[in-house]
């Protein structure tokens, strides 16, 4: 997780949603270097072609010169290029491929028919040394099958991404490529899908992926489907191949009628049955609805708990036969962990604490909320999916409680605890504003919101839980760090889905300050990946942003990659 993280917030350069505006207004930087040139051996080619481009940096040469191909009319420093390259000799030769794209840095899932922009940039930056060079990809071809991520040391990757795409990604142009390019950025195995439409077949042929749509929720998988049916009607379920593991997903769009969670924000939530005038409709009522009672009984008329214990009755027969199984999906109800005590007054709660019973019933039959189990505290991480700020939409079209604060987590990825399984880590995935009474505003929560360089198309936000899938049983966690207890230079712990070791004598001292005593420990297939507040001995080797670095002298909270800073580029694997 810390890699995707890293990888998305380096190939945001601007604003989600405004980089068609942006193209339209702003002006390229004047080229530096007269004598620097770019020319392409063919201005078309088809999506199974090659184009080889020729440059030359002139008197502008530089170790990280790079070429970056962009959409046609957007300008570098805006829109982030689709593939790029470093180039740092005097003058060359690089191919390029829409089909084969080894060797080039991609910000984008797969690059199809179109025109684009081949430019030479100086210097890791924006300045133009060359270009714009016209490139047409023209039609024609398909996207081999995608390979599944590789078991390494017995232990597979499971990333699974729950993500509500709005009437099938058709409310914005392009809305299956986009989905598509999301899907990469988080590096995603498995999406769970709700308001379906056309988008899972679309997007899986974009990635090569295996999908499968049997309600109004599809599954797609870069991990093969074996076998696939439905519960209860409301839940798809495909059975996965995990390098040999058999892992079952189940993916739902509840009822979205009985939304209950309105009542307490005085609100009517489409709640059917002998119920008092205006619960019917989504309107403003009279005053908030107080009574827990008539919450809940509203909310069990919507069918949601009753089709949870279902899932439970089925998921309980699979881990009877060993497999594994994590749910996720749009369930148009809040959790039971989010409505306490502590957050009674928050988010227009109007001080109610409501045991919300669809999550409640798969908890109560064993299944695990990741973003919950990763983030303990619904105060400090309140996971908000919906609703999702969407700068191509007015507010009105994205809220249905426009005079309160209706904020809550009602996307989730859960999953079965199992030896065989470790939850590694949780983010909330989308714009980094919401909407509240109406109005756009800021997260300003601890949340970890992944915002990836494309155009987003839902009015949610989408969660994504990673695991491991570990053959022969998951290495034991560290324990939970307690405030109250005394740790010495070494000891580790768990804190916030990251492991700490303690650089010196600590005690009521939390992990996460970067000059603190905790130092966060992520390792990769054995190699040590940077982090803020790991101390890095000089020769110590890390990875971090797909480079290898080895630190010159002793450092902390120094990221790699500055050119004066304490650490040497030793290799560059980005593909």
């Amino acid at each position: 997780m810390s890699s995707v993280r890293a990888r998305i917030r380096r190939g945001l350069l601007a604003t989600i949603g405004t980089g068609s505006v942006l193209a339209g207004l702003a002006i390229a930087p004047v080229a530096s270097a007269a004598e620097a040139a770019l020319t392409l051996d063919q201005d078309a080619i088809g999506t199974g072609g090659s184009v080889t481009v020729t440059f030359d940096a002139g008197d502008a040469v530089y170790e990280r010169n790079w070429i970056g191909i962009y959409r046609d009319g957007a300008v570098p420093g805006g829109p982030a290029s689709l593939d790029w390259r470093y180039v740092p000799e005097a003058t060359g030769t690089v191919t390029w491929s829409p089909g084969d794209r080894d060797g080039w840095t991609h910000n984008a899932a797969s690059i199809g028919a179109g025109d684009y922009d081949v430019y030479l940039l100086e210097d890791d930056g924006y300045d133009v040394l060359a270009g714009p060079v016209d490139l047409t990809v023209e039609a024609g071809g398909t996207v081999p099958p995608a390979e599944p991520k590789p078991e390494v040391d017995g232990v597979s990757e499971l990333d699974v991404l729950s993500f509500n795409v709005w009437h099938g990604g058709t409310q914005i142009d392009d809305g299956a490529r986009e989905i598509a390019d999301i899907l990469k950025q988080t590096d995603a195995d498995v999406t769970f899908m709700p308001e379906v439409g056309d988008a899972p077949a679309q997007v899986a042929a974009l990635l090569g992926y295996d999908h499968l749509t049997a309600t109004d929720t599809g599954i797609v998988s870069r991990y093969p489907i074996l076998e696939s049916s439905t519960v209860d009607r409301w839940w798809t379920k495909a059975v996965l191949d995990v390098n040999g593991t058999e892992v079952v997903a189940y993916g739902g769009h509840l009822e979205y009628r009985w939304y209950a969670t309105y009542l307490p924000r005085g609100y009517g939530g489409a709640i059917g049955g002998d119920w008092p005038d205006g619960w019917d409709t989504w309107n403003k009522l009279p005053a908030p609805v107080t009574d827990v009672a008539d919450i809940l009984e509203a909310n069990r008329q919507s069918g949601r708990p009753a089709t949870a214990a279902a899932l439970v009755e089925d998921v309980e027969a699979e881990r009877a036969a060993g497999r594994i199984a994590v749910v996720g999906g749009d369930f148009n109800e809040p959790s039971v962990q989010d409505w306490t005590e502590a957050t009674a007054d928050l988010q227009d709660h109007n001080g109610v604490v409501v045991p919300w019973q669809t999550t409640q019933t798969l908890l109560d039959g064993g299944l695990v909320d990741a973003f919950r189990e990763v983030y303990p505290d619904p105060v400090a991480n309140p996971g908000s999916t919906w609703p999702s700020d969407n700068p191509l939409f007015p507010t009105s079209d994205l809220t249905w409680a426009p005079e309160a604060d209706e904020r809550d987590r009602i996307d989730y990825v859960f999953v079965t605890p199992d030896e065989r399984v470790s939850i590694d880590d949780a983010a909330v995935v989308g714009p980094q504003s919401t909407i509240v009474r109406n109005e756009r505003v800021d997260d300003d929560s601890a949340d970890v919101i992944l915002t990836p360089d494309a155009v987003w198309p839902s009015d949610h936000k989408a969660v994504l839980a990673s695991f491991s899938i570990c053959d022969d049983g998951c290495a034991p966690a560290a324990p939970a760090w307690d405030r109250s207890a005394v740790y010495t230079a070494g000891d580790e712990v768990s804190y916030a889905g990251s492991t700490w070791r303690s650089a010196w004598w600590a005690s009521g001292k939390e992990p996460g300050a970067p000059y603190g005593p905790w130092q966060e420990i992520v390792e990769r297939d054995g190699v040590a990946q940077w982090t803020a507040s790991r101390i890095f001995e000089a020769g110590a080797v890390v990875s971090h942003d797909g480079r290898t670095f080895a630190a010159k002298w002793w450092t902390r909270n120094q990221e790699p990659g500055h050119r004066h800073g304490p650490w040497q580029l030793v290799d560059d694997a980005r593909p």
